[in-house]
């Protein structure tokens, strides 16, 4: 039984996370943000592209799909320990990988953000400060987004004195960190668009 719920947990908030704010904005708007920028279909690249209003409603939007999936998971089925954590590493992935666009979804970040405010609002608002402050001094989000994949998975470990849970977070965190591949050696080119970009109407669609 257990068994049988694990899969429809996964299933059900995989299909959560496919859902696409970014993709539903662009159609309204009539610009089809996979065109320029990064090609993404997250809030960084609406960002970029649409302003930074656009870009606030769709990482509020993906972050909400990760902190939903993590709760009912947590609320409904109270005994299953490990289901809270694989809810949410599923709604990431139906992020990333949404099956009606051939897998090319976001890059999960705000997603993953939202799985971990689910998980410990505490890790949440600790790592919103560090996110925050790490972006307006360096001015790229990816920076910021390293930095929280490599902690989540740390701080779950330490806290709940569970690898498995530690691991499970940590197969999100690989994903998003592979995504973001193309983002390094942008950085070190000096060619990666920053945040203060976003604020410059040239660069919108």
């Amino acid at each position: 039984m257990d068994i049988l719920i694990y899969c429809i947990g996964i299933i059900v908030s995989y299909l959560v996370g496919t859902f696409s704010t970014s993709l539903v904005i662009s159609k309204i708007k009539g610009k089809d943000i996979r065109s320029a920028g990064s090609g993404n279909l997250g809030a960084s690249n609406t960002t970029l592209l649409l302003g930074w209003k656009w870009g606030v409603l769709v990482g509020l939007v993906d972050i909400l799909k990760g902190t939903a999936c993590v709760l009912a998971a947590r609320l409904i089925f109270p005994d299953l320990a490990f289901l809270p954590y694989v809810c949410g590493v599923a709604c990431v992935l139906g992020h990333i990988f949404p099956f009606y666009l051939k897998g090319k979804g976001g890059k999960g970040f705000a997603t993953f953000l939202g799985m971990s405010l689910g998980l410990d609002w505490r890790f949440f608002i600790a790592i919103g400060l560090c996110i925050i402050l790490i972006t307006l001094i360096t001015d790229f989000i990816v920076i910021a987004t390293v930095t929280t994949m490599l902690s989540l998975p740390v701080y779950i470990g330490i806290t709940t004195s569970s690898w498995i849970n530690a691991l499970i977070v940590a197969i999100a965190s690989a994903v998003i960190l592979y995504k973001h591949k193309e983002n390094y050696p942008r950085i070190i080119k000096g060619e990666e668009y920053g945040l203060r970009a976003s604020f410059n109407k040239k660069n919108r669609l």
